[in-house]
């Protein structure tokens, strides 16, 4: 009979391989790679023509193709991404960005994915399995701005020397010496090659918060996404341990009849009648059918485990609960209620604020107007025209309103009132 297995093949596989490359990784190379003075050369350089290029080919590509990662995607254009790219405008005018010169796509996947990503360029895409979250603005706001920061951290250009990039290298040329694993290994390398390391992913999470909150967001909230994808996990290995238990003691209580109902025939010869012969018989061949069922969800269990270990074993994502730790002190920070120093025990995101600091510094407050127009529409009866378009104004004001700033009453008033004066 078939048992789920706790560790497999694949990562026993890799097991030798990846010590052997975190043995032979310099930590100092590591440290030039993603260094302050790094950062400071990222932030001050603009994206390049040739990284804007690749990203134009490769959203050709993902277009005609209709794939993305493996999976079949459909380009939406309703009014979710509508809101969506609205969105991403006002995070881009924050740090300074010209809107017009980026494009955001929402891609709709079979099956569903809940993810959002972005090629080195100007591209930025959301899957629609990311919406049906229903993450609210706030969190919505934070998840771009991180995508933002790979761009603008010139993520896609500085990967060329991380180490992860190495490993996808070897995994390579595993593919090319080893015939047996070769669909393996090749599988993985493309898997590494297509994400961003563990410290790009940091300085993102760390570049992103201050967007967000420069723009008149709460990173803060994307703690909640984080502590979603916690729980589907929790509940997803939850599942799969119910599915096979519930296998193993359906054919464990099949066997067992087969099994005693086996030996009451063979006890008595005045008990083997053709009926209790057809009854064992039919007995046994259902402890049979579920022997199969069972080593069916073996399989199954086995397969998601494996999986799951793969991802664990060679995420570029820090794990949930340090992301929220990170975002909370991070929080903070931007907040006033603890210094830059205490931030050196999340060395990536120290780095990050450190060189903002001193290239970015207005990056590390809220914005000014967005404050000012919260203030006017909770204080005042009317307010004068600021200068600003009949746009911007409806969508700060909206935007004050989905953080739950204002209530229902005053966002239609100052709504009103601001129509007036048009």
């Amino acid at each position: 009979m078939n048992r789920p297995r706790c560790l497999s093949e694949v990562a026993v596989l890799f097991c030798p391989l990846i010590a052997w490359i975190l043995v032979s990784a310099t930590p100092a190379r590591s440290d030039d790679e993603h260094s302050v003075d790094a950062i400071i050369a990222a932030l001050n350089s603009p994206i390049s023509a040739q990284a804007a290029a690749q990203a134009q080919e490769m959203d050709d590509k993902l277009l005609s193709a209709g794939q993305a990662q493996d999976r079949e995607v459909f380009l939406v254009t309703d009014e979710s991404a509508e809101e969506v790219t609205r969105l991403a405008e006002t995070l881009l005018q924050a740090v300074g960005e010209d809107p017009s010169r980026w494009v955001v796509r929402v891609l709709d996947t079979t099956p569903k994915t809940v993810n959002a990503f972005v090629f080195g360029g100007r591209y930025v895409y959301v899957y629609t399995g990311l919406l049906e979250q229903k993450p609210s603005v706030d969190e919505l706001a934070f998840i771009l701005s991180h995508e933002l920061g790979h761009s603008l951290l010139k993520h896609g250009e500085r990967k060329a020397n991380d180490t992860s990039t190495g490993l996808a290298n070897l995994a390579g040329l595993a593919a090319l010496l080893s015939h047996k694993n070769k669909d393996v290994f090749s599988n993985l390398s493309a898997g590494i090659s297509s994400s961003y390391s563990r410290l790009d992913e940091e300085e993102a999470d760390a570049l992103g918060a201050c967007i967000a909150r420069h723009a008149g967001y709460d990173p803060m909230r994307g703690v909640d996404f984080f502590t979603r994808m916690v729980r589907a996990r929790e509940a997803s290995q939850q599942k799969r341990d119910q599915v096979l238990a519930q296998a193993k003691a359906d054919y464990d209580q099949s066997l067992a009849n087969c099994t005693y109902n086996k030996q009451l025939f063979n006890s008595s010869a005045s008990y083997q009648t053709q009926e209790n012969a057809d009854k064992v018989n039919a007995l046994c061949a259902d402890a049979e059918n579920k022997r199969l069922h069972y080593n069916e969800v073996v399989d199954w269990y086995n397969a998601n485990q494996a999986q799951d270990q793969r991802n664990r074993l060679f995420s570029d994502h820090p794990q949930n609960q340090a992301r929220i730790a990170t975002l909370a002190a991070l929080t903070d920070y931007l907040s006033g209620r603890r210094d830059l120093e205490s931030l050196s025990k999340y060395q990536q995101t120290f780095r990050v604020i450190s060189a903002v600091q001193q290239v970015r510094s207005g990056l590390l407050k809220a914005a000014p107007d967005i404050t000012q127009t919260v203030a006017a529409a909770k204080d005042t009866a009317a307010a004068p025209s600021n200068g600003k378009t009949l746009e911007e104004e409806l969508r700060q004001l909206k935007r004050a309103h989905d953080q739950g700033l204002i209530t229902d009453e005053e966002y239609e008033r100052k709504r009103q009132e601001i129509l007036a004066r048009y």
